[in-house]
């Protein structure tokens, strides 16, 4: 209700493409982002017992299950371990060898994109660094009751990311990786479902 609050205002004045706007917003409709994304794939999943969701953020971590397709809001988690912890955490370390990348670099090198100016002891140490955080990510979540035996969806920016990273671990069994377009797409079908009510 808070989060839906925030949005709902009036007089917003804006210009676009030389033309002055002013709107007034009315309503809005707030859905769980990761439940969003999973919503595109729910018919491949409506006859599965349990899956797990992991949605992996700038700020936060969230992650649920799923029971045959309907999520169990007795499971949704949100830890304060999104990307931003990972990238502060491998600047501390460059800046003890007098080393400062963006977080843009340090995501291009995660991705395997070789800047041109860093030699392969920097690309090794940030590799090592988004392995750790994966693992220490994954344990965390295993200690909330989590089985990565059921099928594990990940969405989100920082998923797609660290997406090599977590396909590796011998942790998790099945995994479906979604784009970073799935939420979108996600709260398009949600309020399409509710507006038809």
């Amino acid at each position: 209700h808070k989060f839906r609050e925030y949005f709902i205002r009036d007089n917003i004045k804006f210009s676009f493409n030389g033309s002055d706007y002013a709107v007034n917003i009315v309503d809005c409709k707030v859905y769980p982002q990761g439940y969003a994304a999973f919503i595109n794939i729910y018919k491949d999943y409506k006859n599965v017992s349990v899956a797990n969701v992991i949605d992996i953020g700038g700020y936060t971590t969230d992650f649920f299950m799923v029971e045959n397709g309907i999520i169990n809001t007795a499971t949704c988690y949100s830890l304060p371990n999104g990307t931003i912890t990972l990238f502060a955490s491998i600047q501390q370390e460059l800046l003890k060898i007098n080393i400062n990348l963006t977080e843009k670099q340090i995501q291009d090198i995660i991705l395997g994109k070789q800047p041109v100016l860093f030699d392969a002891d920097i690309n090794k140490m940030i590799e090592i660094k988004a392995k750790e955080y994966v693992e220490n990510l994954l344990t965390k979540i295993l200690e909330y009751g989590f089985e990565f035996r059921n099928p594990t969806i990940i969405v989100g920016g920082g998923s797609m990311m660290l997406k090599k990273y977590i396909e590796s671990s011998d942790r998790v069994k099945y995994i479906e990786n979604l784009d970073q377009f799935a939420n979108a797409r996600g709260y398009k079908i949600l309020l399409e479902q509710e507006l038809k009510r």
